[in-house]
């Protein structure tokens, strides 16, 4: 084999194969060299002490250990509590084995049982050790969490009961009295409660819900309704909380810190009449949860479902009991390879994670170790700003098995055109990492990235970056297809940087120019003040020149929402005037109409005869020295006063005219 060749068929496998469960256990490798070799060496003595004789509880605990990882990632959710498991996880596992499904689940369960076994090895070394100065270390993080806890917020998760599925009861009243899922054969998106009875629920395919119930009925998916009830819902709850953070067509956060002080009334009561207001709008019912923080309430929603509610007082003992008994499994993020290896650890609620701390600080990664302290403390974020935290944007859609070059180049440019369109809702600038992910019929996920020195956000270079990473994994049969952008341009705060300078000039400042008249420019203000020009923004060509240069201008009228408050002369995309603005420069300090690229263009100018200046005076000063003084009759006189004035009144430029002639 030639060495390009060697070199294509390494390219052509080199893309990562994504596993659940790569997220959250570290890899021995992570370990300093003693504990490493420790670790391997238990493992290495575990596998030769393996015999035929314990072959069939290993066969036993596999077959367990697959029949929960078919189930699902929902089989906790509400309305299943009492189904039996046993009897639904055996229907789903007769009913899967064979498929390509099946075979890729036992794949991954096999992959992780042998990464547990390491662990556990790994477990069995450390454990006689003595743990003390772990257990230092993991106290001393605890306070530093607890100082960081804020009890001051009243923060509300209102979720809707199975929110496909009411929507359609609602147009088939009939539905109510059957069991009833909203999807198909391939996936079911949601069911009703009495489906979920006998173990219906979201997330799993058709065929298997018709095996667990034979009577089901299945409802193809209405989006356009689905949109329609949720604009109901939401204004709703923008009476109380006009920031509400939505998640999803059918959940929200709020925060309802601001609202309680305006009112008498407790939270509790508060939540009571949203929940009111929503069903007299949308005929449809919700639960919710109040707590101090998103987690919480998130988790308090899930408490008294369907129809219900639960708050959690906001003060630290209360937190504290509640979350020692809690089952690790209701918080968010928790799902079922977290919750097999925790098991595995002797952890089963919050509170056992006080309990094996220093293990689980030996064990786990800083990142995973640092959530599992936060469950223990019951601590979340309070913030809704999501787009500060936002570090990649990204479309994917499931269909039918594809294989053909042509049919997945279309399903690129489809998902380029969504992507690109979600740029511009969330106006976000784009991406300079592209990657995609490829989930084969196989139920394999594949994903490969490129990254460029540019910032992409055009759909035609989007597809065209995607294209060229799905041909390096023809041929390939899919089933799932993403499109991902990654490396956004930070977020930068008003009060930091160049924006900071784009205010609003006084009327008494404007009244105070010259006699001409100034230009009239088109501004766009923010809630607070601050103009926020539309600016047309290029892009450089990246590494490899096959992109053109990127304009990543995006139209207006697709930005706009329900709070905009702009007038049909500001809607076209980037209008010249709207890109001018009266600017005060801080350099120099004067007052400029300039737009973006002027402006950074002066302000580098204005820095740079800093320079100048400072060049100008040290001339000025060596010609004074060598001419002879002037006589104090032929210099005009000025007080230390009018000098401090003058002073006062020269900008930087000043220094840089030519000087005048003797």
């Amino acid at each position: 084999m030639s060495n390009q060749t060697r070199e294509e068929a390494g390219d052509h496998l080199s893309s990562q194969i994504y596993e659940e469960e790569d997220l959250f256990v570290d890899d021995l490798s992570s370990l300093d060299e003693e504990s490493a070799a420790l670790a391997h060496e238990a493992v290495a003595q575990h596998l030769m002490e393996q015999t035929s004789s314990n072959q069939d509880d290993n066969d036993e605990t596999k077959a367990t250990t697959l029949h929960n990882r078919l189930a699902g990632a929902s089989a906790h959710k509400a309305g299943l509590d009492s189904v039996d498991k046993d009897k639904v996880n055996r229907i789903i596992y007769e009913t899967s084995k064979g498929s390509a499904f099946f075979e890729n689940e036992r794949k991954r369960d096999e992959s992780l049982t042998k990464r547990l076994d390491e662990m556990l090895h790994q477990y069995s070394v450390i454990k006689d050790l003595d743990l003390s100065l772990e257990k230092q270390v993991v106290d001393h993080k605890i306070q530093e969490l607890e100082a960081g806890r804020d009890l001051t917020q009243c923060i509300c998760h209102v979720d809707m009961d199975a929110f496909y599925a009411s929507v359609e009861e609602l147009d088939n009243p009939a539905l109510k009295e059957i069991p009833m899922a909203v999807g198909g054969l391939q996936m079911l998106c949601t069911s009703n409660y009495l489906a979920r009875q006998s173990g219906v629920r979201s997330g799993m395919p058709g065929y298997i819900a018709k095996k667990l119930c034979p009577e089901l009925t299945m409802i193809p998916l209405h989006f356009p309704k689905y949109r329609a009830a949720s604009a109901k819902v939401r204004a709703v709850l923008a009476k109380y909380d006009p920031e509400f953070l939505p998640m999803s067509l059918d959940e929200a956060y709020l925060n309802l810190t601001n609202y309680l002080q305006t009112t008498d009334q407790t939270p509790e009561q508060v939540v009571e009449q949203i929940r009111a207001e929503i069903f007299k709008e949308t005929q449809l019912t919700a639960s919710a949860g109040i707590a101090a923080n998103r987690m919480l309430a998130k988790i308090c929603s899930d408490f008294n479902k369907p129809n219900g509610q639960y708050m959690l007082p906001m003060d630290r003992d209360t937190i504290m009991a509640f979350t020692k008994t809690l089952s690790l499994r209701k918080v968010s993020g928790v799902g079922r390879v977290t919750e097999r290896i925790l098991q595995a650890l002797d952890v089963q609620t919050c509170g056992d994670i006080f309990e094996r701390r220093a293990v689980l600080y030996r064990l786990l990664s800083p990142i995973s170790f640092q959530f599992m302290l936060k469950c223990y403390l019951g601590l979340g974020t309070t913030h809704f700003n999501l787009d500060s935290d936002r570090k990649s944007i990204s479309v994917e859609r499931t269909f039918a098995a594809l294989s053909e070059p042509d049919e997945l180049y279309r399903k690129v440019d489809e998902l380029a055109a969504l992507l690109a369109k979600d740029l511009q809702q969330h106006r976000i600038r784009g991406g300079k990492t592209v990657g995609i992910k490829l989930k084969e019929t196989s139920f394999e996920v594949r994903v490969r990235s490129k990254t460029f020195p540019t910032y992409i956000s055009k759909k035609e270079d989007i597809a065209r970056i995607a294209k060229s990473l799905v041909e390096k994994e023809l041929p390939i049969s899919l089933r799932l297809m993403g499109i991902r952008l990654a490396s956004l341009p930070p977020k930068v705060d008003d009060d930091h940087g160049v924006k900071k300078y784009f205010r609003k000039r006084k009327n008494s400042e404007s009244n105070a120019e010259s006699s001409d008249a100034p230009r009239k420019v088109a501004v766009i203000e923010d809630k607070d003040g601050q103009v926020q020009p539309q600016i047309s923004q290029k892009e450089g060509k990246d590494e490899l020149d096959e992109l053109d240069e990127l304009d990543t201008a995006a139209a207006d009228t697709e930005n706009m929402d329900e709070h905009d408050t702009r007038d049909s002369a500001s809607e076209a995309p980037y209008d010249a005037l709207a890109s001018i603005v009266t600017v005060t420069c801080p350099i120099c300090n004067r007052s400029l109409e300039l737009d973006n690229i002027q402006f950074n263009q002066h302000v580098d100018e204005c820095l740079t005869k800093v320079e100048v200046k400072a060049i100008l005076l040290r001339e000025q000063q060596h010609a004074s020295s060598s001419s002879p003084r002037s006589s104090p009759s032929s210099s005009t006189h000025t007080t230390p006063t009018q000098q401090q004035q003058q002073q006062q009144e020269r900008s930087l430029l000043d220094y840089y005219r030519a000087p005048k002639s003797p």
